[in-house]
């Protein structure tokens, strides 16, 4: 069982968080070309299409938080 009380400040912390953001700006853009890379280099970006190629960023950054908070806890507890 996770305890959040430890885990949020973890997932939080300065060197997770900077290393998630550079995991989502590579797979988000890498995301974002694979599912709307006609649209984009079109110039025929819809808000709808915006908001999923945003959402494509956040999928990786809390993957990359998520796998950081578990491994350090992992360490923390042997």
């Amino acid at each position: 069982m996770i305890n959040f009380r430890l885990a949020l400040p973890i997932f939080f912390s300065k060197p997770v968080v900077f290393r998630a953001v550079k995991v989502a700006i590579i797979v988000g853009v890498i995301l974002a070309f694979i599912n709307h890379g006609g649209l984009i280099l079109s110039g025929n970006i819809t808000t709808e299409c915006r908001i999923k190629m945003l959402i494509s960023f956040f999928v990786p950054y809390t993957g990359s938080s998520a796998t950081a908070t578990m491994k350090i806890l992992e360490q923390l507890n042997t």
